[in-house]
């Protein structure tokens, strides 16, 4: 159930839902999206007086969550001006119809792009940001796989890609798959290189024990850096 709240000078929305739990949880996804849980007999009132109390924590994590969607900087409109991230670097995009190529150029920091509309742009653009992305990560596996091949690990059978909210990678061990988060485009290559090397670690160690992150410091040394680095995307 959508509720509204008004915490100090702002209107907050949030998902309020009535489940078999001892006290009143609160969760905000990586989305900015507010989600409370509390016992069936628990109040407004007392759901209300809760996140007042925890309004300060709130406020805190929707402010991460303004800072990474502005460091992700993804293209909202895809009109001429919006400012878009290309693997970390901000960029100004130029969309118009009568550039002389088809397609997109990019030529830092400026990314053009022909397309008569802005939906017309938004099929241009992502066609070329999931190809870029496919196009780099694929460097990358090339150049980090051989480092795990050493120590036993055979390719991977399968390497897809999609957008997922919560996760930049995901590695199936059973059967030798690796997916990754079309989203990683935006992020600087050093990160990209980081959730490469986390994934293929993982047919070493399916969990995140110390002997996997054993693993990932073993290829690259500044993990932790690059790790909580990526937080902010």
């Amino acid at each position: 159930m959508l509720r509204t709240i008004a915490l100090g000078e702002k209107t907050i929305e949030y998902d309020l839902s009535r489940k078999r739990v001892r006290n009143i949880n609160l969760r905000i996804s990586p989305d900015g999206t507010i989600k409370v849980s509390c016992p069936y007999r628990t109040s407004i009132a007392e759901v209300e007086a809760f996140m007042r109390a925890e309004s300060e924590f709130i406020f805190k994590a929707l402010a991460k969550v303004d800072a990474r969607i502005e460091n992700a900087a993804r293209p909202k409109r895809y009109e001429d001006g919006e400012e878009v991230n290309v693997f970390g670097e901000r960029c100004t995009l130029h969309v118009s119809p009568d550039y002389s190529f088809r397609g997109v150029r990019y030529e830092y920091p400026d990314v053009y792009v022909r397309a008569d509309s802005p939906e017309a742009a938004m099929r241009v653009y992502e066609t070329w940001r999931r190809a870029s992305l496919r196009s780099k990560i694929s460097e990358m596996l090339d150049y980090y796989f051989p480092m795990f091949e050493a120590k036993g690990v055979r390719p991977p059978s399968q390497v897809s890609y999609r957008t997922m909210k919560t996760r930049w990678g995901v590695c199936t061990p059973s059967t030798g798959k690796l997916t990754f988060n079309y989203n990683l485009f935006e992020a600087p290559e050093e990160l990209i290189a980081y959730v490469v090397v986390h994934e293929l670690a993982h047919f070493l160690e399916a969990n995140h024990s110390e002997r996997f992150w054993a693993h990932v410091e073993d290829v690259m040394p500044d993990y932790k850096i690059r790790r909580k680095t990526l937080r902010e995307y």
